[in-house]
């Protein structure tokens, strides 16, 4: 089994890719340098794909839910991985600190009490190891599971702005002609697209209507513009239960009848 994850090594990425790797009897990983690669990949060069589909901080990743309007991909399970940062430092007094821009955000706290230079890198993995070539007094912020055995003049552990700070990734695969059937004594997620082709007012209320008549619960609501004029948006979904229950079959035949609705996939939540 081929797997397709973003790279370098040392990504959460690489960690969420690993988790579902376990999963299965025998894998590789390839990395990519972007997002837009990493699914591109299936199925020609890869299996699965993994990648973050969602921050607790930061929300939705756009530039997948985008694809997934361009290229529909069948998800098959996610996975919540905790983001955890640590800063280090060769020097009690750094006088640099070398970050992923992404990195940066996140530990924004932290890094508002060092009156110093942030230098930007392309990855958590260039910032360790620009700080390991480094001859001048400089500090990393860097995953805490990339710091094994190594050992720093000074480390500042769990650094993240929030305590619960998570990355919640999806493993998504060419679609399959049939899915699997749901299994008793596990709670389901469903993904969709409602594509906006045919806009009206109150087109986003009458949806949310014929969910609350059902009692479907969403879990994510997401607009993304269509790129074709201003006010025009697609809408991504998630909700709890599988795609066979009666409840979401009925709410799905409803909406179907004013809006194109492209169904992602049921799967094992990971809450």
């Amino acid at each position: 089994m081929r797997i397709a994850t973003l790279g370098p090594a040392g990504t959460f990425s690489e960690l969420a890719a690993c988790e579902f790797g376990r999963q299965l009897p025998n894998y590789t990983l390839a990395f990519y340098p972007a997002l837009a690669r990493v699914l591109k990949a299936v199925p020609q060069d890869a299996d699965l794909a993994v990648v973050p589909i969602e921050n607790i901080v930061e929300g939705m990743v756009s530039p997948v839910i985008d694809t997934f309007v361009k290229r529909p991909l069948e998800i098959v399970g996610e996975l919540s991985i905790p983001v955890r940062f640590s800063l280090v430092a060769n020097h009690q007094r750094p006088e640099k600190i070398y970050a992923q821009f992404v990195a940066q955000g996140q530990c924004s706290e932290c890094l508002s009490r060092y009156d110093v230079p942030i230098m930007n890198t392309a990855s958590n993995s260039e910032a360790l190891q620009l700080l390991q070539q480094s001859r001048e007094p400089a500090a990393a912020v860097v995953p805490e599971h990339c710091l094994g055995d190594l050992s720093f003049a000074h480390i500042e552990h769990d650094i993240t702005d929030y305590a619960h700070n998570e990355t919640r990734f999806v493993a998504v695969r060419e679609p399959h002609a049939g899915r699997k059937a749901p299994q008793a004594g596990v709670h389901y997620k469903t993904s969709l697209l409602i594509i906006d082709d045919t806009d009206h007012p109150g087109l986003l209320v009458e949806h949310l209507q014929v969910f609350a008549a059902y009692r479907v619960n969403l879990t994510s609501l997401v607009s993304r513009p269509t790129g074709q004029k201003f006010g025009q948006y697609h809408f991504y979904l998630e909700c709890e239960g599988h795609l066979e229950d009666s409840a979401i079959r009925a709410a799905l035949t409803l909406i179907q009848l004013r809006n194109k609705v492209t169904v992602l996939g049921s799967y094992p939540s990971a809450g």
